[in-house]
């Protein structure tokens, strides 16, 4: 069996609401060769009816199961069976841009890279409105013409400027063999030790700053929405990043990156708990050694790449709970209206857009009108000219033996030439239509 381009690799738990939309997506790509690789994980809804459907309908995909719970383990399953030449892994419920591997490929092949980053919008669930995440994609601190680099010589920021998800990216499948590159068996945060990995191990990575895929958000099933099934997860994750760059002798190299990003993973993380419960256990481990075995609590200001996230730090582990908590809402509650703001002037932007679109819609309905007038003018003109146009009446011999047998007779006195029975106007004698007269018998 030839080794396809690219394999996609989708791990589904529960998806039948969202994945017709994202399987229509990745077999809608302008490139051909590739295979979708999907894992079912425990489904208990459609999704196996589902992806009985599609694979009877499309030969590029493959089913396959897996009963470890998590993304994780169906994400690693997905990865040691794909074939392709280049691998990316799509969620569920995400949806890539038909040009994606195209794009993405060209880019790594061009560069020779291990790895490629493009950018990715948020989707919002329910509401359909796509916006740009550009603190995804942060490129300031890198030389600004490089479209590829070695991470090695550029240490500063690779782990906190692209995050640690995998789906704004698309990995060379032998770098990730080589480097034995594997996803953690854990529910949530699966991707980052597989993807900061990446990231440090890369002799080259690829920039490609373009819009390839769209993140859904505010989808209840999905594992940032269980966030409190397993708190702490992204902890355990950290704590094997720090393990394995220790034993790829990088640790120092990338250490204020890996603090930088695991100070603000701390925070997102205590932010999105859906319960105290699960608020007070990443509190907890933080103020009993886990900041001490990530390196964040003494880490100083000075090397903090925000001013914000050091001091919002600093509360978390030292100040009281009661505290805590109020400094947490009231954070929230500064933020959550600055985003209501901001979602309220882009509202008003867009339909001011909308209703500037509107407006070019009818100039331009206006100018269609006007040029179907036009045309229906020029149509009136062309017939009425084709109805005056005069025609051929007679057709001349230009061959003299052609007049043999014919009579002819001069009669010098009327001035007259006969020709047989008929008689025209000698040449010396020019009526009033003379010029009519000689287009009837010159016209074509």
């Amino acid at each position: 069996m030839p080794t396809p381009k690219a394999s996609v690799v989708i791990p589904c738990y529960n998806a039948e609401k969202y994945l017709p939309d994202t399987l229509d997506s990745a077999l809608a790509q302008t490139m051909e060769d590739f295979e979708v690789v999907c894992v079912n994980n425990n489904s208990t809804d459609a999704t196996p009816q589902i992806l009985a459907e599609y694979t009877a309908r499309d030969p590029r995909i493959r089913v396959l199961d897996e009963s470890d719970p998590g993304e994780g383990p169906a994400r690693e399953t997905g990865r040691v069976a794909a074939r392709g030449e280049w691998l990316y892994f799509l969620d569920s419920d995400d949806l890539m841009l038909p040009d994606l591997l195209q794009k993405a490929i060209a880019r790594g092949e061009n560069t020779d890279a291990d790895l490629v980053i493009f950018k990715t919008f948020t989707y919002s669930d329910g509401i359909g409105e796509t916006i740009p995440i550009e603190w995804s994609f942060q490129t300031g601190w890198l030389p600004s013409d490089d479209i590829a680099f070695d991470p090695h010589q550029h240490p500063e920021r690779i782990l906190n400027s692209f995050q640690n998800w995998v789906h704004n990216k698309l990995f060379r499948r032998s770098f990730v063999d080589t480097r034995g590159l594997e996803f953690q068996r854990v529910h949530r945060t699966a991707d980052l030790l597989f993807t900061c990995s990446a990231l440090t191990e890369a002799t080259r990575i690829a920039l490609l700053p373009e819009f390839l895929h769209k993140y859904r958000i505010l989808n209840a099933n999905s594992a940032m929405a269980t966030s409190d099934s397993f708190p702490l997860d992204f902890y355990d994750a950290f704590v094997a990043l720090r393990s394995r760059l220790e034993a790829d002798g990088t640790w120092e190299l990338y250490h204020d990156s890996f603090v930088n990003w695991a100070i603000l993973s701390v925070i997102s993380n205590v932010e999105t708990a859906h319960s105290f419960d699960g608020f007070k256990t990443i509190i907890d481990k933080m103020r009993n050694g886990g900041a001490d075995l990530l390196d964040i609590a003494t880490f100083p200001a000075e090397k903090c790449d925000d001013e914000w996230r050091y001091q919002r730090m600093r509360d978390i582990l030292e100040l009281p709970m009661e505290d805590l908590l109020w400094t947490h809402y009231a954070d929230l509650k500064i933020r959550h209206d600055a985003t209501e703001r901001h979602a309220s002037d882009r509202r008003q932007y867009v339909a001011e857009l909308e209703g500037q679109l509107r407006g070019k819609d009818a100039e331009i309905a206006d100018l269609r009108s006007q040029l179907a007038a036009k045309q229906e003018e020029l149509a009136r003109e062309a017939a009425a000219l084709n109805a005056i146009q005069p025609k051929r009446t007679a057709s001349y011999p230009t061959n003299s033996s052609s007049l043999r047998g014919e009579k002819r007779s001069r009669t010098a006195t009327d001035g007259t030439i006969s020709h047989g029975s008929r008689t025209k106007l000698a040449s010396s004698s020019v009526p009033p239509n003379a010029e009519s007269t000689r287009m009837d018998v010159g016209s074509k």
